[in-house]
């Protein structure tokens, strides 16, 4: 065995990460592309680390996944990974709101149809019941 085998090979000191953001999270960093974006990192970083590379509030809730799998804040990252963040859907009591009245919506137009169906029913009875003036 040759002397260059049994080196230790240097520890990187950087690892580069490709990051792609959900549309909501693109629209907290202005001025960015909608493709992945590159960073890179110190090598031993975590999902934490790279949010807050990202400048973003660590209050924030985000669903993140590595390499396609789910990831907390804690998980390590490594050179070449592909980070996803994603946040939940915006909405709360106005989306509440919005279904309620979708719900509404459908309900009155069964009762339309029902009497529609009704009107045709009667206009069907009669028709059979009364001869066309001539």
């Amino acid at each position: 065995m040759s002397r260059l085998h049994d080196a230790s090979r240097p520890v990187a000191s950087s690892i580069a990460v490709s990051v792609v953001l959900s549309a909501a999270l693109r629209r907290r960093r202005p001025g960015r592309d909608h493709g992945p974006e590159r960073h890179v990192l110190a090598a031993g970083a975590t999902l934490a680390d790279l949010l807050a590379a990202l400048d973003l509030d660590a209050a924030l809730d985000v669903t993140a996944a590595i390499d396609g799998e789910l990831a907390d804040r804690t998980a390590p990252l490594h050179d070449g990974a592909d980070v996803m963040l994603l946040v939940p859907m915006e909405g709360g009591a106005e989306a509440q709101a919005v279904g309620a009245a979708a719900e509404a919506v459908g309900a009155a137009a069964e009762a339309v149809g029902a009497a529609a169906e009704g009107e045709a029913t009667i206009r069907q009875a009669v028709k059979g019941r009364c001869s066309k003036p001539q």
